[in-house]
């Protein structure tokens, strides 16, 4: 029987698996050398290996064994406070920046009644932050690792135009509600069929670090977007017992826009309304309502209109 080629994604995430994800990682269907900060020739074997014997490589790679062992060499110096450790799982607990603590009158009520010495921000984020995230991982890991699981995944775009993605994970239970938990969040390149499947086997490997158990994975819950569809077909070729659910807020949302197709008059009116109070231009000016523009619409829409919202005349 012929052998079946393999994909060129599958081929690169072969070599990070070889050569470690600390050193290559796959960007666009492109082997990249996060050390050396280039693209990497990927066509065979050898070239990545000639890759790994050149001088820029050796002197990146040195380079980043020194900083390694230098944090190391800090931290095991450094003799961790358990009210330092305390004090930053509050704040991430209450979803306060660490920043916050750079605040001077906020510091200066800290110092004031509390009788251990604050720490500094980035104390707390250089020595802390990355031991609360492996308990809290550890914690996730001891409730759902023999727990059948189902995982929910979306992406949204934040102030700054970054595709963020989400995957929540909760547990399965026959006779009660399972516990939910946020997994993992991670900043996409591109939102597609094959970044979202990268995520899904990332967040995984994640959860089991030891060995994905794939038969523990019954749902996957999504959007209805083409592209989250297409990677729900192809993760179920892995995942052979899960099913692929789109949301029920999304099939609801697409029932109410047929619903609006069947009224045409109130889809204007409200369509119109909006666009005189938020869309347009004079709403950020300051007089926010222009009430002779908005009197002027009713009267073209129906008089009845007045009765319905018990006046006579809107622009008297």
């Amino acid at each position: 029987m012929p052998k079946v080629k393999s994909s060129l994604l599958c081929k690169l995430n072969n070599f990070v698996s070889e050569f470690g994800e600390e050193v290559f990682k796959v960007d666009d269907n492109v082997l990249f050398c996060q050390l050396c900060e280039c693209k990497v020739n990927s066509e065979k074997k050898f070239n990545i290996t000639q890759h790994l014997k050149t001088d820029k490589h050796i002197k990146a790679t040195k380079g980043h064994q020194n900083k390694i062992e230098k944090k190391q060499q800090f931290l095991t110096s450094y003799q961790k406070n358990s009210f330092n450790v305390d004090l930053c799982k509050a704040f991430i607990a209450a979803n306060i920046p660490l920043n916050k603590l750079s605040n001077p009158i906020f510091r200066q009520f800290l110092e004031t009644y509390m009788k251990n010495p604050i720490p500094d921000q980035t104390t707390l984020r250089k020595l802390y932050v990355d031991d609360i995230y492996n308990e809290t991982m550890e914690n996730i890991r001891s409730k759902l690792s023999s727990k059948r699981i189902w995982v929910s995944i979306d992406e949204t775009t934040d102030v700054e135009g970054r595709y963020i993605a989400n995957v929540i994970v909760g547990s399965l239970e026959a006779d009660r509600q399972g516990v939910v938990f946020l997994l993992h969040t991670e900043e996409l390149g591109k939102t597609n069929f094959s970044s979202i499947s990268q995520l899904f086997n990332k967040s995984m490997g994640i959860l089991w670090p030891n060995g994905v158990q794939h038969e523990h994975v019954l749902l996957f819950v999504s959007d209805a977007a083409p592209y989250m569809v297409k990677a729900g077909t192809a993760l179920q070729v892995f995942y052979s017992k899960m099913l692929h659910v789109t949301c029920a807020a999304h099939g609801l949302h697409r029932v109410a826009e047929q619903v609006r197709s069947h009224f045409s008059t109130v889809d204007k009116l409200i369509a119109s309304v909006k666009q005189v109070f938020k869309k347009a231009p004079s709403r950020t000016s300051s007089t926010l309502f222009k009430i002779p523009i908005l009197a002027s619409y009713f009267n073209t829409i129906n008089p009845l209109w007045y009765n319905f919202i018990g006046i006579s005349n809107i622009s008297g």
